[in-house]
């Protein structure tokens, strides 16, 4: 799966206006990753000189996407904010690159159990890092929907990034909100554990129904990537 990427938006704006972000984000990325590698085509921006070659694609295709969108928003300003969270997998050759703005997020399930991969950019999570509030009340907390990272919401934004190693065994999930906050890690890692040996589709189902019958307050969007190095 060398050079595959796997990406998850979640528009902000209303419903209209969120599907018109995330398909910004999605096609403008899609773009980008595949022409610059078969193409010479203009970068938007050149990033930090510490990134590898994939990392300096992803980010590119990001920010192009991030101006897009927030070109959507100098057209009309007294229309709805628009906005989206992304979270992405770059595969490249024995490592994956793990993108992040926003609260969705991205889990790497295996023997070791679960790990969350990226960083919620969320004014609760900061306070559960700063030790202000503990995870049970940030999943309360009337201001968990309350995030200071999107994209399309300024002129630039700041991405999260980096490249870690993967085994034969790992199992990627990236998801919106909507199901993180209805289900914890722990029960995430036993609806995966209780269907390991079925198709990818059925663990996404899997996940979703369980998110449903805890309320599925939000829209539940799944994405599971199977490593096979």
């Amino acid at each position: 799966m060398t050079g595959k990427a796997f990406s998850l938006f979640d528009g902000m704006g209303g419903l209209s206006r969120g599907d018109v972000a995330s398909r910004i984000v999605i096609e403008t990325i899609e773009a980008f990753v595949k022409r610059s590698r078969s193409e010479e085509i203009a970068w938007p921006s050149i990033p930090e000189g510490r990134y590898s070659l994939e990392e300096k694609r992803f980010v590119a295709a990001i920010s192009l996407a991030n101006w897009k969108i927030y070109g959507e928003v100098l057209k009309d300003p007294s229309a709805l904010p628009i906005g989206s969270t992304l979270t992405g997998l770059l595969l490249d050759g024995s490592n994956v690159i793990v993108s992040n703005v926003g609260d969705s997020r991205i889990y790497r399930i295996n023997h070791d159990g679960i790990q969350q991969l990226t960083h919620d950019h969320s004014f609760v999570m900061e306070e559960v890092r700063r030790g202000n509030l503990t995870l049970h009340q940030a999943r309360i907390h009337r201001h968990k929907h309350v995030i200071y990272r999107a994209l399309g919401v300024s002129r630039e934004v700041a991405i999260d990034i980096s490249t870690i190693p993967y085994g034969f065994d790992d199992l990627f999930l990236l998801c919106s909100d909507g199901l993180s906050d209805m289900l914890p890690d722990e029960e995430i890692l036993s609806v995966i554990r209780s269907k390991e040996e079925k198709p990818l589709k059925d663990i996404a189902e899997g996940l979703i129904d369980a998110a449903n019958r805890q309320g599925g307050r939000d829209n539940i969007t799944v994405v599971i990537v199977r490593s096979t190095p």
